[in-house]
Formats: C-alpha cells, sequence, structure tokens
C-alpha cells in the first residue's frame, strides 16, 4: 500500500456479474458510490438532491469478488462519475483471467478511517481502463448501518406481491403507452396497477380493506430485478422498497391515502 496505492486482484468468475451490478446503477443515474471494507463492498445510486427520489444498492461480500493478502486495516469511498461510459470501457476487456484493480486514495479530511479514491485502473490483458474519482462531497454518503435502520421492514406500514409474469405483462404494457405514471391503487384490498384511460391489471388481494392510490414513475421498472419468482413491494411512510438477496431499491412516489 506504499504511495497511496492499494491493488486487488478481480475474481474472474465474479467481473461480468460485478459490471452487471454497475451497469444496473447506472439506471438510477450516471454517478455510483463505492464503499469498500474488509467484509463488504457497498455500492449505490441515487436520484435527487435533499428529497431523494430513487436509490439502489448492492451490498456484496469484499472477498467473493477481490483477491487480496492483508485485511483492509481502512475503508476506501470511490464514487464514479461518468459511470455509463465506464462500463462500456469495461465490457471491452476481453482476459478474464487476470484482471487488476489499483486505487490510489488520500485520507479523508473527516475521518482518518475512511480513505477517499482519487483514481483507479483496471487492467485486463493488454487494455488498461483509467477513471479518475469524484470528489466525496458529490454524493450523499450513506453507510450500512444507515440502510440496515432505514429499511428495515419492521418499520413498513403495508406490503403487496407481483409474481414474474404479472411483472413482465406490466413492462410490456408499460412500454406501449405514453404516460410518464403507473398508478398502483388499493381498493377494499385489492391491488391494482394501471395507467389512466389505457389498462388496468389486478395483481394481488391483501387482507385488510385499506384505500391507497401511489404513483410511481415508470422508467423505474428497469430497475426492479425481473428474475425472482415473486417481486415484494414494501410500503413505506414516503417510499416503496423492493428487496432481493443482494439489493435493495428505494422509489419515492406521490400518495393519496383515504385509508390510512
Amino acid at each position: 500500500m506504499a504511495g497511496n496505492k492499494i491493488k486487488f486482484k478481480i475474481k474472474s468468475d465474479r467481473f461480468v456479474d460485478l459490471i452487471s451490478k454497475l451497469d444496473d446503477l447506472t439506471k438510477i443515474e450516471d454517478v455510483i458510490k463505492l464503499k469498500i471494507d474488509n467484509d463488504n463492498i457497498l455500492l449505490y445510486s441515487m436520484m435527487g438532491g435533499n428529497v431523494l427520489l430513487a436509490f439502489k444498492n448492492y451490498l456484496i461480500k469484499t472477498r467473493d469478488y477481490l483477491e487480496y493478502v492483508d485485511d483492509l486495516e481502512f475503508s476506501i469511498d470511490l464514487i464514479i462519475a461518468n459511470a455509463k461510459k465506464f462500463v462500456k470501457n469495461l465490457n471491452f476487456i476481453k482476459e478474464s483471467n487476470n484482471i487488476n484493480l489499483e486505487i490510489s486514495y488520500k485520507e479523508s479530511p473527516d475521518d482518518d478511517s475512511i480513505m477517499n479514491a482519487r483514481s483507479l485502473q483496471i487492467t485486463g490483458g493488454r487494455l488498461k481502463v483509467n477513471w479518475l474519482a469524484g470528489e466525496h462531497y458529490e454524493m450523499r454518503d450513506i453507510n450500512k448501518t444507515i440502510l440496515e435502520q432505514r429499511l428495515n421492514l419492521k418499520n413498513r406500514k403495508w406490503f403487496f406481491n407481483i409474481n414474474k409474469s404479472d411483472f413482465s405483462d406490466i413492462k410490456k404494457l408499460s412500454s406501449i403507452n405514453s404516460e410518464r405514471i403507473i398508478n398502483i391503487s388499493v381498493a377494499s384490498g385489492k391491488v391494482i396497477f394501471n395507467e389512466r384511460a389505457a389498462w388496468e391489471l389486478e395483481i394481488d388481494s391483501i387482507d385488510d380493506d385499506r384505500n391507497a392510490t401511489l404513483m410511481l414513475n415508470k422508467r423505474f421498472l428497469s430497475c426492479i430485478n425481473e428474475n425472482i419468482d415473486n417481486i415484494e413491494f414494501s410500503i413505506f411512510e414516503t417510499f416503496m422498497l423492493i428487496k432481493d438477496d443482494q439489493s435493495n431499491l428505494m422509489l419515492s412516489f406521490e400518495q393519496d391515502f383515504s385509508d390510512d
């Protein structure tokens, strides 16, 4: 780690998966933050300033993806700006058996246990991808503890489910029509997705007489993992949460509750 640089080897069987996760996060925004410590890599992207409109993260085990000898004595914060172009460049790395990641860093002015990345280089075969890191103040800092507290399912108000087939139909129907918004309505326990004057689909029935109307920007449908058999939407006070084994997707919504 001399010269304020640290080197990792990216495991060959996880490189494509890592690129896929980065690419998925660019659907939220073109800036991604990675927080790397000895236990986990937290990757996330967000849309919105003071009001968070959308947020998605992955939490993966560091040594499942990276090889290194000594345990990390600090954590590394890395901001990747122009992330879509960064991912496109990584796709040109053909040699996956020996891919190395080198990060240059400086100590955080706020916390000496955190190093802020200044640049990174990924080398695979004859190709080197070099990227300047963004400044730490360019993106809100969110850590694992904050995520666990904010996204605790014990705090959700209610939830509903969509099966894989229905979700596929919703995506296809939404692509036909020009409306920006999909409405989610609950009436006497029946949960219905619809676009105004176009279509509606009943997707679930919940065990109470709740009446509510939520509005979801359809661009975020592409951020939902459609490869799981049952997608659970957890409704909190001001946002909905869709979880799977490795990721959380938090979407703000406008709402009109006639019965909470």
